[in-house]
C-alpha cells in the first residue's frame, strides 16, 4: 500500500516543496564544483548522468506538476503569464545587476571598458530576453585567456519559458483537459522523445540535421521532465507513493542505466523521489514547511558565487567547492527572496484576475 496526495498536501503549509526545490539547487552547485575542479561526479557512474542532470529533471518535473495545477484552478493565460513573468524577471534582473558589480574587481579592462563592454552589455541584455550570455568583459578564467563562464546555469531559464509557453497554449485549446491529455499529449510527447532516443533513428536524425540535435534533445529531456510532472499532478490521486517504490526506481535506473530509453526512466525516478520528498516526507522533517524559498535565488546565484571562489582560491578542492559555495551563496539567495522575489508575489497579487474557468475532466 502507498500514500495517495490529497488535494489538503499541496498547500505549501502541509509539504516540502519548498526544501525539495532547495536540495535541487545544491545539487547543481555540487556538480558544477566538482565539474569545475575536474572532480568526479558519483552519480554518472552509478546512474549515467551528473548529479545536475537529475537536479534540472527534477525542477521541471516539479514545475510541471504546479503549472498543470495552476492552470487547472485558473485557467487564464493573462494571470498565468503575469504569474510566470514576476516569479523569474525580477530576481533576474537584479542578478545580472549585482553579479555584473562583484566581477568589476577582476576585470582585466578599465572600469568604463568593462560596464559598457560588448560582453557585460549582453550579459545584462540578453539574459533578459531569454538569449543567454555568460561572460563579462575582460573577467577570465584560469591561464586559457578564454572568457569566464560567469553563470552558465542559465541556460535552463528559456527552457523553462518555453514549457510554460507550451503548456498554456494547450491549456488554451482546451488539450490538458483529462481525455485529450491522456489520450493525445501524453502518448505524442512521450512516444515522440522514445522515437528520437531510439538509436537507429538517432543516428538518421544525425546524419540528416549534420549532428546539430541539441534543440531536439533537449526537447526529448526537459519537455518530457515537465510532462511527466503534470501527468503526476492529473493523476494525483492514483499514483501511490512509497519509500518502498522509490527505492525500485533507484535500482531499475541502475540496471538501464546504459540503454536508450535510460533518460525517460531517469526523468520517471527523480520525479518520484521529488514527490515522495516533497509530500511523502511531510511533517516529518522539521521546520521544512516554513522554510523561505531560497532555491531560484540560489540556482541563479550558485554559478557566479562558486567562479568568485575559483578567482580568489583557484587550488580549492571540488567537494570544498561546492561546501563553500552552498553557505556563501546563502546570503544573496535570501536578498533575492526577501528583497526581491516576494514583494514580487506580493505585488502580482494585487493584479491577479479574477479566475477563469477551471479546467474540467471530461
Amino acid at each position: 500500500m502507498g500514500y495517495f496526495l490529497s488535494d489538503r498536501v499541496l498547500d505549501a503549509k502541509h509539504n516540502n516543496l519548498t526544501l525539495v526545490r532547495l536540495i535541487l539547487a545544491a545539487s547543481v552547485i555540487y556538480s558544477h564544483s566538482l565539474e569545475a575542479t575536474n572532480g568526479m561526479d558519483e552519480t554518472i557512474a552509478l546512474f549515467h548522468q551528473p548529479m545536475s542532470w537529475f537536479a534540472v529533471n527534477g525542477f521541471f518535473a516539479l514545475s510541471g506538476f504546479l503549472m498543470y495545477r495552476s492552470l487547472e484552478r485558473n485557467a487564464s493565460i493573462g494571470s498565468f503569464a503575469l504569474s510566470r513573468f514576476m516569479r523569474i524577471w525580477p530576481g533576474m534582473i537584479a542578478m545580472c545587476v549585482i553579479v555584473v558589480l562583484l566581477f568589476l574587481p577582476f576585470t582585466t579592462v578599465s572600469i568604463g571598458a568593462y560596464l559598457t563592454g560588448s560582453d557585460t552589455l549582453r550579459f545584462l541584455i540578453y539574459n533578459q530576453l531569454t538569449l543567454g550570455w555568460y561572460s563579462l568583459t575582460g573577467v577570465f578564467c584560469g591561464g586559457s585567456g578564454e572568457p569566464c563562464n560567469i553563470n552558465g546555469s542559465l541556460w535552463t531559464i528559456p527552457w523553462e519559458i518555453r514549457c510554460y509557453v507550451i503548456i498554456a497554449v494547450l491549456a488554451k485549446l482546451g488539450l490538458l483537459r483529462s481525455k485529450p491529455f491522456h489520450r493525445f499529449v501524453v502518448p505524442v510527447s512521450l512516444g515522440g522523445a522514445l522515437l528520437f532516443l531510439f538509436p537507429p533513428v538517432h543516428a538518421w536524425l544525425q546524419g540528416m540535421l549534420h549532428g546539430h540535435l541539441y534543440f531536439l534533445e533537449q526537447i526529448a529531456r526537459l519537455w518530457t521532465a515537465f510532462l511527466l510532472g503534470g501527468v503526476a499532478y492529473a493523476n494525483r490521486h492514483r499514483i501511490p507513493l512509497s519509500w518502498l517504490g522509490a527505492l525500485a526506481l533507484l535500482v531499475l535506473v541502475y540496471l538501464t542505466r546504459s540503454l536508450f530509453f535510460g533518460d525517460i526512466l531517469r526523468s520517471i525516478a527523480v520525479l518520484y523521489w521529488v514527490l515522495c520528498v516533497g509530500f511523502l516526507a511531510a511533517g516529518k522533517i522539521p521546520g521544512a514547511p516554513r522554510l523561505p524559498d531560497f532555491s531560484f535565488g540560489t540556482y541563479i546565484y550558485g554559478m557566479p558565487v562558486m567562479r568568485l571562489i575559483l578567482l580568489l582560491v583557484p587550488a580549492i578542492e571540488g567537494h570544498l567547492l561546492a561546501l563553500a559555495t552552498m553557505v556563501l551563496v546563502l546570503p544573496f539567495a535570501a536578498f533575492s527572496w526577501e528583497a526581491i522575489e516576494r514583494p514580487a508575489q506580493t505585488l502580482r497579487k494585487r493584479f491577479r484576475k479574477p479566475r477563469g474557468a477551471a479546467l474540467k475532466a471530461n
